[in-house]
């Protein structure tokens, strides 16, 4: 059984975006953030560093599990857009494969249901950079709803180098001819 991790650094971010009576801190029962459930909050927060394109890197994420939140695989694949944005990360993740088909053949394999642990895994640095990025840009706004039309309106989907528009490559294109 696998799991995504909300680590305990992330803690109060999370209670201001879920609206649930059953969290920690105050600011999470007072009902103003805009998820029901911890999982929609973290499918938020990876959606943010996947638009960024800036996963937090595997050396910098905390090694420690003690006080951080858990929420099961079958939970959390639960949530709208949770299986999407797994194969979403897998897919948009730089590889250090020498060959295209190499770099595929891992995207794959990442993507089968027996490397669950490891895609989940690198969601969690996904989502741990997105709540990083709601956590720095928290006291510029007066609420949690002001912090979201933030990152709404200031994040957009990385760009494509200009080299990467002129010469278009399908990868699938070799395997067919």
């Amino acid at each position: 059984m696998a799991n995504v991790t909300i680590y305990e650094e992330h803690r109060e971010i999370l209670d201001s975006l879920i609206t649930s009576g059953k969290v920690a801190s105050v600011a999470g029962a007072t009902k103003t953030g805009p998820f029901k459930e911890m999982r929609d909050a973290y499918v938020y927060a990876v959606s943010i560093a996947l638009a960024l394109n800036k996963p937090t890197p595997t050396d910098k994420m905390p090694t420690s599990k003690k006080d951080h939140t858990q929420i099961r695989d079958s939970v959390f694949l639960g949530a709208g857009g949770a299986t999407e944005l797994a194969i979403a990360a897998v897919m948009v993740m730089e590889t250090d494969h020498s060959t295209i088909e190499q770099s595929l053949a891992h995207q794959l394999d990442l993507i089968s249901e027996q490397q669950l642990g490891e895609r989940l895994a690198l969601l969690d640095r996904f989502a741990h950079a997105g709540f990083a990025w709601l956590s720095k840009r928290r006291a510029d706004e007066s609420s949690i709803r002001d912090l979201m039309l933030t990152a709404i309106d200031e994040i957009e989907c990385v760009s494509s180098e200009t080299t990467a528009t002129e010469v278009v490559h399908d990868p699938m294109l070799d395997m067919l001819l």
